[in-house]
């Protein structure tokens, strides 16, 4: 099998107007062969292997909650990485899990061919499973480098899946975003591009940069969901042009200055309306740099 995936990348490296004898290439093969197989060796266990006798018995039916465990898999797709954290909370049925075990079981999905989805499933129901637990709560969140590094070419972007069964957990003890006392919606909007005086170098100064504006609000669920009164929500039309006529024709020489005088501008309009609200902005400046398409800056209120 190394032979024909030695001779398979040979090849591959030719294509792409690479020699396959440089030196720093000859052993390549060999070596991704060694690193594809430690990436993938979860399809050498199950679940039950893993955890093997490490259930012990207890009596306390609270739920156990893990946050904050890391795992790295590869897209199915493009065979690139993910990664990032998953939380994994149960409710024991008189047994409970190693605490080690639940980590190894993340790992023991993460490292095959997989899908973030199918990924946060799997680990559900295999803690539900040999622990024979009355409810089980997933979410992981992962970082794409099939979304980043090709395709749309996105960064700075993460992915959030849950799976959910059995018996409810109380979600003030998962330590996410869902276990605010507060219920809250997310408001998006992207602007048009919009010409704005933004950049150091003498041509940026001569002309106008098109500029996007990517508006996040984290907003009270009264707002726009209990009446259709525009007076009860954050008229958002209204709130980018007024933006855009009180910014955007300033002249700036950095676009993290300018995000935040952005982000400034619109806290300000939120509280001039009696508005509450928790708010990102993201300012895209498109280039016209022989090597850079874009550049963008990001700050706000919260992750």
């Amino acid at each position: 099998m190394e032979k024909s995936i030695t001779e398979c990348l040979q090849a591959l490296f030719r294509q792409c107007g690479e020699d396959p004898q440089r030196t720093g290439l000859v052993q390549t093969p060999h070596r991704f062969l060694q690193s594809f197989q430690e990436c993938t060796q979860g399809y050498g266990q199950t679940a039950e292997e893993v955890v093997g006798g490490a259930l012990f018995p207890c009596d306390n039916p609270a739920p156990v909650v893990i946050q904050r465990i890391p795992f790295f898999s590869l897209c199915e797709h493009h065979l690139l990485p993910f990664f990032g954290y998953g939380t994994v909370a149960y409710l024991p049925s008189q047994k409970v899990l190693g605490v080690s075990k639940v980590y190894r079981l993340v790992n023991l999905f993460a490292r095959r061919l997989q899908l973030q989805e199918r990924l946060t499933q799997q680990i559900g129901e295999a803690i539900q499973r040999v622990a024979q637990a009355r409810g089980v709560w997933v979410e992981m969140r992962g970082e794409h480098l099939c979304v980043a590094m090709r395709g749309v070419q996105r960064t700075d972007s993460q992915m959030r899946t849950f799976f959910q069964s059995g018996e409810r957990i109380d979600s003030s003890l998962l330590g996410t975003e869902n276990s605010s006392s507060e219920n809250q919606n997310h408001l998006r909007v992207i602007t048009a591009e919009l010409p704005m005086k933004i950049g150091c170098s003498q041509e940026e100064q001569r002309t106008m940069t098109p500029v996007q504006m990517v508006l996040e609000l984290k907003i009270p669920s009264s707002y726009g969901t209990c009446s259709d009164d525009l007076a009860q929500t954050v008229d958002y039309d209204a709130l980018v042009q007024w933006v855009y006529q009180t910014i955007f024709h300033k002249r700036f020489q950095l676009l993290e200055y300018a995000t935040q005088q952005v982000h400034q501008t619109i806290r300000q309009f939120l509280q001039d309306h009696h508005r509450k609200a928790a708010i990102r902005v993201t300012l895209i400046k498109k280039l016209t740099h022989p090597l850079v398409q874009e550049s963008q800056f990001t700050i706000g209120d919260f992750a």
